[in-house]
């Protein structure tokens, strides 16, 4: 998927402020709401791969529309004239990782495809995210209460030039086929998202997460210590 898809489907998963103002107004009447509507704490964009395909390709978004879908993606979550309007949920956006492009032209040629990916061109996609993330992480806190509308942004591309610059792993151990992430890639994207939350958001450190439900040691009535759902008896 690219960002235009993902224009598309975003707004599915995210409660409206509607819903949201029915279900409050139901809890402050004192009656139970005949929904419980879902609360989104953090959300990852990680696009911008597949839009700097190169044309003909149809997955190929312009850069300057690209930037343009990256903010919309953001505003669907951070703009208070949004009818998905959540600034509780923090944003993580993620750079696109580089192409290492001798691999993955290899690849293509094997498989009778053209090749659709320039290394420069990916680059262009890379730092238009980054800069689009500092440019929002540059208010964070300058809403009331201070954790509203927070974004955080990670600079795959530079994390994963800068470690294989200095010898920690070569191209094909963050990237698979030159394109996709290998392990030590998903690993990298993972110490860096855990970094932001214990970092900024201790709170969500899930090592100090309470658990939803008792240890099964501490259990004494299962029939009522187990029951989850918002309409308990």
């Amino acid at each position: 998927y690219n960002t235009e898809l993902a224009l598309h489907l975003l707004p599915q998963f995210l409660p409206r402020v509607q819903q949201q103002q029915q279900q409050q107004l139901s809890q402050e009447g004192g009656s139970q709401p005949s929904f419980t509507l879902p609360k989104i704490q953090f959300l990852t964009i990680f696009l911008g791969a597949n839009d700097s395909c190169t044309p003909p390709s149809p997955q190929h978004v312009e850069l300057n529309r690209y930037e343009q879908n990256i903010r919309t993606l953001i505003d669907m979550v951070h703009s208070p004239t949004s009818p998905t309007y959540s600034p509780e949920t923090r944003i993580i956006l993620i750079c696109p990782p580089p192409v290492d492009e001798p691999r993955y032209a290899l690849q293509r040629k094997e498989q009778g495809i053209r090749m659709d990916r320039d290394k420069d061109v990916t680059r262009q996609y890379a730092e238009t995210c980054l800069r689009i993330g500092r440019e929002y992480q540059a208010k964070n806190g300058q809403q009331q209460p201070e954790q509203h509308c927070q974004l955080d942004v990670i600079d795959t591309w530079g994390l994963v030039t800068e470690r294989v610059e200095r010898g920690q792993g070569t191209m094909s151990d963050y990237l698979n086929d030159g394109l996709h992430l290998a392990s030590a890639g998903n690993d990298l994207i993972f110490e860096q998202i855990m970094k932001i939350i214990r970092g900024r958001y201790p709170e969500w450190d899930p090592d100090t997460l309470p658990m939803n439900t008792p240890w099964w040691r501490d259990l004494k009535d299962p029939k009522t210590e187990l029951l989850l759902c918002a309409n308990k008896i």
